[in-house]
């Protein structure tokens, strides 16, 4: 297959809308730093969303549970499972907003604050990943949930 018919029209037409995010199948440990994996698959949706800590802790959750997805480029993204909010902190987040909408997001790593520091900053990086449950609510969670207007 040629190089063009790789790529999709969006592509080819220069019509895709800000960085384009690599896809793969899951994360692989020790691999070049990317904040999102996100899916091969067009379509359907993955069944869980693995979220890693900069501490190498793994939490995946369920897109069934999946209950809303909201975006401020200034806050980050926030995300509502049933029994579980997810806040998501960093730069360069829109275009894994639009995968996480469309259910194609296999994981959401947490940079360390050295690796931050050397992804370029047109590249996604996630500063802060937290994890809450919604029956209890640690202190930072509270701070960070009033600091979302």
């Amino acid at each position: 297959m040629s190089e063009d018919q790789s790529t999709s029209l969006l592509d080819r037409f220069g019509l895709t809308n800000g960085p384009q995010l690599p896809e793969v199948d899951s994360y692989v440990e020790q691999s070049k730093y990317l904040a999102f994996g996100i899916s091969r698959k067009a379509w359907g949706g993955e069944p869980m969303i693995n979220f890693i800590s900069c501490r190498g802790d793994h939490h995946a959750i369920s897109y069934s549970h999946l209950y809303a997805v909201t975006f401020n480029p200034s806050l980050g993204i926030t995300i509502e499972f049933s029994d579980h909010v997810v806040l998501v902190r960093g730069r360069v987040l829109a275009s894994s907003y639009e995968k996480l909408v469309m259910q194609r997001v296999v994981f959401i790593v947490e940079a360390d604050r050295s690796t931050a520091a050397l992804i370029p900053d047109d590249e996604p990086v996630v500063t802060e990943l937290l994890i809450e449950q919604k029956r209890e609510k640690s202190p930072d969670f509270k701070r960070m949930m009033e600091e979302t207007p």
